[in-house]
């Protein structure tokens, strides 16, 4: 049985790398139509020329680009399957030395316009009676911490309980809303280095690539997945179990 994704609309953020790139590319060759934002122009006219992902250039922790996006997208588009909120950036601040530029900027990009999308999407989708999708990526620090990524994951710790609440909320329109929490995946892009495959804190031993989360998110907006609300996907190459130590390269936040 493959994944069949003609005929669907599909909007994904943090289209221009990363998890997000593969994502959207994926998507594309299983048939969907992807719609994808971010704030690399020139990454987003790549994507749109190699893979026909319509992108628009969207800050989303600018609150006012995200709405001006979003009556676009209401007026332009007007129908949605799946919306899956994966623009994220890393923030390595402690309690101690986080500022409130830093923190307004943290919960704009990580929960705000999830929010703002995903109110988008799900009337959409009820007012067009389509039973979607809406994919929330958060990342394992939610549950394990790095030193001085106070932001980053008190953010990402709010987008796994969004989750919840937006499937008690539209599980009777037969919405699903799910969060997908990558682990150590390498997203700069070309070959891993040796070294951090070697010493990757995994019990697969080596690093994530991008397209084995985006798989994972392409059968989740399928129709193959019917009966997953509220729940928490966790994709890490068994690293909550390990008890191997991060390699120097995450823990100082370069990868």
């Amino acid at each position: 049985m493959s994944i069949d994704l003609r005929g669907k609309v599909i909007l994904i953020t943090g289209v221009t790398h990363g998890i997000g790139e593969a994502t959207g590319r994926l998507l594309r060759q299983l048939g969907a139509v992807v719609y994808g934002v971010g704030r690399d122009e020139a990454k987003g006219r790549l994507l749109e020329s190699e893979a026909g992902v319509v992108f628009r250039r969207v800050d989303l922790s600018k609150r006012g680009e995200v709405l001006d996006f979003i009556k676009w997208f209401e007026s332009e588009v007007g129908t949605i399957h799946a919306l899956i909120n994966n623009a994220s950036r890393n923030s390595r601040f402690s309690i101690l030395d986080t500022t409130l530029e830093e923190w307004d900027s943290m919960i704009e990009l990580n929960l705000t316009s999830p929010f703002l999308l995903s109110q988008m999407a799900a009337r959409l989708m009820i007012k067009r009676g389509i039973k979607g999708k809406i994919i929330n990526v958060a990342a394992i620090q939610a549950h394990f911490p790095l030193e001085s990524s106070f932001p980053y994951v008190t953010t990402k710790g709010g987008l796994v309980a969004m989750t919840r609440s937006m499937a008690v909320d539209l599980g009777k329109y037969g919405i699903q809303v799910i969060t997908v929490t990558p682990g150590p995946v390498y997203v700069k892009g070309g070959e891993v280095p040796r070294s951090l495959d070697e010493n990757a804190a995994t019990l697969i031993g080596r690093m994530g690539r991008p397209m084995e989360v985006a798989w994972l998110i392409a059968f989740l907006v399928s129709d193959l997945n019917t009966f997953m609300t509220g729940n928490e996907i966790i994709i890490d190459g068994g690293r909550v179990i390990s008890r191997k130590p991060d390699p120097r390269e995450v823990t100082t936040g370069e990868v």
